[in-house]
């Protein structure tokens, strides 16, 4: 079974790498059609979705810092297990629409990413945490 470290550092990590990607497809030096389905039509909706996505994942990285205490502003458990379990039901349905992708890299590459992604945040979900408020 992987440790609660494990699974906390690599989703943290892998937020970071997203970020860096969708960064890097905001400022169009990866091509936008791998995203989103290949539904983006036009520079001004690139932007909005991928500054949604941005936002997501600093959201994200925020409630797995919390869970893992490295960040301390916040420390209701119920209210991070929480964060947690919709972490685990965003990743599962962002799965599902990634599977459903024209794009081969979206379907095969981030769809196996996102899975990743939902069981490392399940794992998360599942443990008790290591504190209390």
């Amino acid at each position: 079974m992987l440790s609660v470290s494990f699974a906390g550092n690599a989703l943290l990590l892998l937020f970071g790498l997203l970020f860096i990607f969708h960064l890097l497809v905001l400022f169009e030096a990866i091509p936008y059609d791998i995203v989103w389905a290949g539904k983006i039509k036009g520079r001004r909706y690139l932007r909005k979705m991928e500054s949604i996505s941005l936002l997501v994942l600093g959201l994200a990285a925020m409630i797995v810092s919390l869970r893992m205490g490295y960040i301390n502003f916040f420390k209701n458990p119920d209210v991070i297990n929480i964060g947690m379990w919709i972490l685990f039901a965003f990743f599962t349905l962002n799965t599902i629409g990634n599977l459903t992708a024209k794009s081969p890299i979206e379907k095969y590459g981030f769809g196996m990413l996102t899975i990743m992604m939902a069981l490392l945040a399940l794992r998360l979900a599942l443990a008790p945490l290591a504190y209390q408020s």
